[in-house]
């Protein structure tokens, strides 16, 4: 019994370490401004998540996408609500595939507002593979919240 007790405590503690070992962040990403979303985001994320794996910690991160962000968000621009949109233009090739990188890289999940979507008429199979659209913004938020996620705002 004894034996029992002190395996079932060690590997309580030992998970313990493993779940310190994890720190997550939900970005509030409703900017249109590409400088905000190259400093907020694209470089931040990636700045701060070879930080934390230089300290042998993971980064889970995830980006709620509303506002005026849909745009850098459309895979194809031509057939979208953006087509004559020219910050959409000029920063799909450089946001393209840095935004990639963060979800093939560092495992950056995005989400989409869903009711967005809908008010600016963006069908999913518009968006990047990687960007999910199920559910409204403040339901990403609070789930994230409600699951140990930091909240940074990107607006």
């Amino acid at each position: 019994m004894k034996l029992f007790i002190t395996l079932a405590v060690s590997a309580l503690l030992n998970m313990g370490v493993l779940y310190a070992d994890t720190l997550k962040v939900v970005y509030d990403l409703s900017t249109g401004d590409i400088n905000k979303i190259e400093k907020q985001l694209l470089s931040s994320v990636k700045a701060v998540a070879k930080y934390y794996a230089s300290e042998k910690k993971t980064l889970k991160v995830i980006v709620v996408i509303s506002g005026d962000a849909y745009k850098y968000f459309i895979d194809d621009l031509d057939f979208s609500p953006y087509a004559s949109d020219e910050d959409a233009v000029n920063a799909q090739k450089r946001f393209k595939p840095r935004l990639a990188e963060l979800n093939d890289l560092y495992g950056v999940t995005f989400y989409m507002c869903s009711n967005g979507m809908k008010a600016r008429k963006i069908d999913r199979d518009m968006l990047y593979k990687y960007v999910h659209a199920d559910m409204m913004k403040s339901v990403y938020l609070i789930d994230a919240q409600n699951n140990g996620y930091a909240y940074m705002p990107v607006h």
